[in-house]
């Protein structure tokens, strides 16, 4: 990399990548200020009487589905440490991890409905021969919503909290503590949660900025009137002249956002007040034996329930006829797989280029903006690249959407793939920033003794001993952009319909079984990325073994 091209790398992707976040809050604010053709300035948002339950609504499912998360990773920890079924649970989790939103939150649907397969398989005990009236999915209360944020939530706070968790040298302290006599649980509870929980404050920030402002799991999961706010700013939007009113509506999302931070971390410095006694008051407690198997009992059911959830996607698909209260369908049938196909054909076209050049400008902007970091032409900025998850995407999208609007660019395919890497790009930069900066310089000081010039040692040295984490990072943009539902409905302006916003729109006015090939396709693209990059390097390495 020429010393004349790296400030020029540099700028490009900090303007590429900051440039947006700042417009599109500009945007909004100009949009909420009437300065934008189109919108109505002066209309009263707070006359509308749902704002009120919609955040309450928002706080309620937000706060609510991020402690559920968190409360599941801690036991998680606690009950698996050191057992060997710890290792087949983190084989597990980059699969849940893949799954994009929208699917589990359609699989839940099918799972938890009155109708869905969990009544299925109770009904023989509870003599059910209809669907109850008991409750509906989703719910009013947000219920729906909780659980679905939370199962999709929880792998990713657990996959920190174990990456976290070696420098904290747990093995260490349950042995100290086991011979001063106390419980694993009270070492878990007493020395390694405080310095784990503050170490994880950062993923889970980022997990309550998610779950105040979704909008397609919330579209599915979430009460339909009033909404959560992130529902009711996109309803503002698509209403005549409502231009104003939905960005006064994200703006004021925001503030909540900031609310929300600010209740987590009055949360959290309670429970420190109120537990501090309980850590320092050195009593020992007997071991209760029955405690690990119950709350292994309950993860392990939360990782069940997710994995029924996405295969009754599959089986929906599959269906021609299943009926009530039958466990399987009693006729199959592959017609919503073959016989759309034409319908599928351009969605899936859609969906996969958008993903593969987003994901691969993400790959290649993170290689790059690491390689300047190696070289110190660049600070380390690890903070800057969570600014969009932080953010709304309401917020940024909005005042995109109306830039884009007057220069001529809504709707064009290149401001979707600049979107998609928006978001894809800190995912794959955070991804490889630990193993990028753990290699040694070493590799690099003796290819150059071997004569091998720059470009050389970063493709055939450094990205061939990093292939691994090089492709998960890839496989994790993938993810991330065929995910997306608001940036490619708000700035693709209707023109390039992807699996996920089909999906999204149609839910609840289309048959079951076409909705459940729809998640089916839209889930299996990650999968296939996740697939190749655990499969690749081992079929390369294993090449290399053998020559």
């Amino acid at each position: 990399m020429g010393q004349t091209l790296r400030p020029v790398i540099a700028l490009t992707i900090a303007l590429a990548f900051l440039g947006p976040l700042v417009l599109g809050l500009g945007g909004t604010l100009a949009s909420a200020l009437g300065w934008f053709p189109g919108s109505l300035a002066g209309m009263r948002l707070f006359d509308d009487p749902r704002w009120w339950p919609a955040t309450q609504h928002t706080l309620w499912t937000g706060l609510a589905s991020t402690a559920l998360a968190l409360g599941l990773t801690l036991a998680a920890v606690v009950v698996w440490w050191g057992r060997s079924s710890l290792v087949r649970v983190q084989r597990l989790l980059p699969a849940f991890l893949a799954v994009p939103h929208a699917a589990l939150a359609v699989g839940l649907v099918f799972l938890l409905a009155p109708s869905g397969w969990w009544a299925r398989l109770l009904a023989p005990v509870l003599e059910w021969s209809r669907p109850s009236d008991a409750w509906v999915v989703p719910d009013a209360h947000g219920i729906s919503l909780i659980l679905g944020l939370a199962l999709k939530e929880f792998p990713f706070l657990l996959l920190t909290a174990l990456a976290y968790l070696p420098r904290l040298q747990p093995n260490l302290h349950l042995a100290q503590g086991r011979l001063l006599g106390y419980a694993p649980g009270q070492v878990w509870m007493r020395v390694l949660f405080p310095p784990l929980m503050r170490m994880m404050r950062l993923p889970v920030a980022v997990v309550l900025a998610y779950n105040l402002t979704v909008v397609d799991m919330a579209l599915i999961l979430g009460p339909g009137q009033p909404p959560t706010l992130a529902v009711w700013v996109v309803e503002y939007f698509y209403q005549a002249g409502g231009r104003a009113q939905a960005s006064v509506a994200a703006l004021y999302l925001l503030g909540v956002l900031l609310l929300g931070f600010a209740l987590a971390e009055c949360l959290y410095r309670l429970s420190g007040w109120l537990l501090r006694p309980a850590r320092t008051n050195g009593r020992r407690q007997p071991s209760r034996p029955w405690i690990a198997p119950s709350i292994g009992i309950l993860v392990w059911w939360v990782l069940v329930t997710a994995a029924m959830a996405l295969a009754s996607l599959l089986v929906w698909s599959l269906s021609q006829r299943w009926r009530f209260p039958d466990i399987w369908p009693s006729q199959w049938t592959e017609r919503f797989w073959l016989g759309r196909w034409s319908d599928w054909a351009p969605l899936l076209e859609n969906s996969l280029g958008l993903a593969l050049v987003s994901s691969l400008l993400a790959l290649a902007s993170a290689v790059a903006w690491l390689e300047l970091e190696r070289h110190r032409q660049v600070p380390k900025l690890d903070a800057l690249w969570y600014l969009p998850l932080f953010l709304p995407q309401v917020c940024v999208l909005l005042g995109w959407q109306a830039a884009a609007l007057l220069a001529g660019a809504d709707g064009a395919w290149i401001t979707l793939v600049w979107a998609h890497w928006m978001y894809a790009m800190p995912y794959a930069l955070l991804m490889l920033a630990s193993p990028w900066r753990a290699l040694g310089p070493e590799w690099d000081r003796q290819a150059r003794l071997l004569g091998a010039g720059y470009f050389k040692r970063l493709f055939r040295v450094r990205l061939g001993l990093l292939l691994r984490p090089v492709l998960t990072a890839w496989a994790v943009a993938m993810a991330v952009s065929i995910a997306q539902y608001l940036p490619t409905l708000l700035l693709g302006a209707g023109r390039h319909p992807t699996l996920t916003t089909e999906l999204v729109t149609s839910f609840g006015g289309v048959d079951r079984r076409v909705i459940g090939t729809l998640a089916s396709l839209q889930m299996l693209l990650p999968a296939l990325a996740f697939a190749l990059a655990l499969l690749l390097p081992a079929w390369l390495y294993r090449n290399r073994r053998h020559a």
